[in-house]
C-alpha cells in the first residue's frame, strides 16, 4: 500500500490484534504511565470485547460507548466530561465511522476546552488550536476512512449535521485489522461499501483535486469496485482488500474534502434519520450524471473505467461504469427513490428541506456548480 506515504498517520495492517500487540502499541506512544480510553459503539462485538477484555486485565483502560450513528454533540460531551481530568493521554477509537468521529471530538475537547458545538458550523466560536491526546483509530467497517482523515462529522443539539474540518483531527495511528470486518450484515457491507466508493468518485469531481488526489482516487475506486461485490457475497473474502480501498479512498478525500453527494446525504440523515452510506448512495449515480457534462471529470472517470473493463472506445466504457455502479446499487438493495426510504413527501414539500444543503460547504466543492435548479430537479426523479 504505497499510499501510505500520502498521509500523516501511520496505518498498519494486520490480520489479528491481540491484547499484547494493542498494550505494545499504547506503550510506544507513551510510555508505562500512559492513560488510555477506549471509545467502542454499544452493540456486541465478541472479537473486540474480549480484546479489550483481556487488555484490561494487562493495563487498565476507561472504556466509554456513548456512540450512536450520526454522532451527536451531547454525548461526546457528555463522554468527555466522564474522564476530564484524569490524565488521558491516549485515546483508541474502535468501531465504524461513528465511533472514530466521537473519538476524534473526545480528543479535541479534551486538548482544547470548551464545547463541541463552539467548534461547529461556517462562523465557528472557538478553533481547534492544539492536540495533547495520541490518537489510535481501529476501524470495523470498511468505509468511512474516517482512520486517516482529518474530518469529524457531528450532529449539532438543534439537529443538523456540520463537518469539522482540522488536521488537529487526524489519528496519529490507523491499525487495518482484517479480522474485524469478517462478517459484517449484508446491508453494512452495501452502505460502508458505496461510502468508500462515493469518497473516491467525489475527489474526482472536486474543485480542489490534484494530481496526486486523482491518481489516489482512481486508484481506490478501480479497488473498491473489483472488490465491493466479493465482500458483499462473502463474509471473509475482500474484507481486507475493501479496507484498503477504503483507506486509500479516503486518503486521496482527505485532501479534497467531499461534493454534492456528501452535502444531500446530510439531509437525508438529518430529517429521516437515514444510515450514512445509504444516504450517500441515494443520490450517487444522479450527482456522477450531473457530472459527467465536466470534460475533465469524464477524462478521470475514463481512467476508472479503463481500471476496471480493460481496453475500450470512450463512450461504451463510460456507460459501462455507470452502469455497475446502478445495477451494484439495486444488488446491494440500497434506495432509488424516497419512497424506498419510506418518505411520502412530495417533490414541493421536499424542496425546502433540501435547499439547506446549498449553504454546506462541501456542496461547493462539486466541481459542476449546483443551484436550487439542479437540486429540485434531483428530487423530483427521486419522487417519482
Amino acid at each position: 500500500m504505497l499510499e501510505k506515504v500520502m498521509t500523516t498517520t501511520k496505518i498498519v495492517q494486520m490480520d489479528s490484534l491481540s491484547a499484547r500487540e494493542l498494550e505494545r502499541l499504547i506503550f510506544y506512544c507513551g510510555g508505562s504511565g500512559a492513560k488510555v480510553a477506549v471509545i467502542e459503539d454499544n452493540r456486541a462485538f465478541e472479537l473486540r470485547d474480549r480484546m479489550l477484555d483481556e487488555l484490561n486485565l494487562i493495563k487498565e483502560i476507561i472504556r466509554l460507548n456513548k456512540v450512536f450513528p450520526d454522532p451527536k454533540v451531547a454525548d461526546i460531551m457528555e463522554m468527555a466530561d466522564s474522564i476530564a481530568g484524569k490524565g488521558i493521554n491516549i485515546i483508541i477509537g474502535i468501531g465504524g465511522g461513528s465511533t472514530m468521529d466521537s473519538a476524534k471530538g473526545v480528543a479535541a475537547v479534551l486538548s482544547n476546552g470548551g464545547d463541541l458545538e463552539d467548534y461547529l458550523g461556517n462562523t465557528p466560536l472557538r478553533k481547534i488550536e492544539k492536540k495533547s491526546i495520541k490518537l489510535i483509530l481501529i476501524p470495523t467497517t470498511a468505509g468511512t476512512g474516517a482512520e486517516v482523515t482529518k474530518f469529524g462529522v457531528y450532529t449539532a443539539r438543534t439537529g443538523r449535521k456540520y463537518t469539522l474540518n482540522n488536521t488537529l483531527l487526524q489519528a496519529d495511528i490507523a491499525l487495518l485489522v482484517s479480522e474485524y470486518t469478517y462478517n459484517l450484515p449484508a446491508p453494512l457491507t452495501a452502505a460502508t461499501t458505496f461510502d468508500a466508493l462515493s469518497h473516491a468518485l467525489e475527489t474526482l469531481w472536486n474543485r480542489n483535486a490534484t494530481e496526486v488526489s486523482d491518481r489516489l482516487a482512481i486508484e481506490a475506486a478501480i479497488y473498491i469496485l473489483q472488490w465491493m461485490e466479493v465482500a458483499y457475497d462473502n463474509p471473509v473474502e475482500g474484507r481486507r482488500e475493501m479496507l484498503q480501498g477504503a483507506c486509500t479512498a479516503g486518503i486521496a478525500f482527505n485532501m479534497t474534502g467531499t461534493a454534492a453527494v456528501h452535502a444531500l446525504s446530510f439531509i437525508l440523515s438529518e430529517e429521516w434519520h437515514i444510515p450514512h452510506g445509504v444516504a450517500c448512495a441515494f443520490t450517487l449515480e444522479d450527482v456522477m450524471r450531473l457530472n459527467m457534462q465536466d470534460e475533465n471529470t469524464r477524462r478521470k472517470l475514463l481512467a476508472v473505467a479503463h481500471g476496471v473493463f480493460g481496453e475500450g472506445a470512450e463512450e461504451p466504457l463510460l456507460k459501462g461504469l455507470f452502469h455497475r455502479i446502478v445495477e451494484l446499487k439495486r444488488k446491494f438493495r440500497l434506495p432509488f427513490t424516497f419512497s424506498d426510504i419510506n418518505v411520502g413527501l412530495n417533490a414541493a414539500e421536499l424542496n425546502p428541506l433540501f435547499e439547506k444543503s446549498l449553504d454546506d460547504p462541501k456542496m461547493s466543492n462539486n466541481i459542476v456548480p449546483v443551484d436550487m435548479k439542479i437540486v429540485k430537479e434531483i428530487i423530483a426523479a427521486k419522487s417519482l
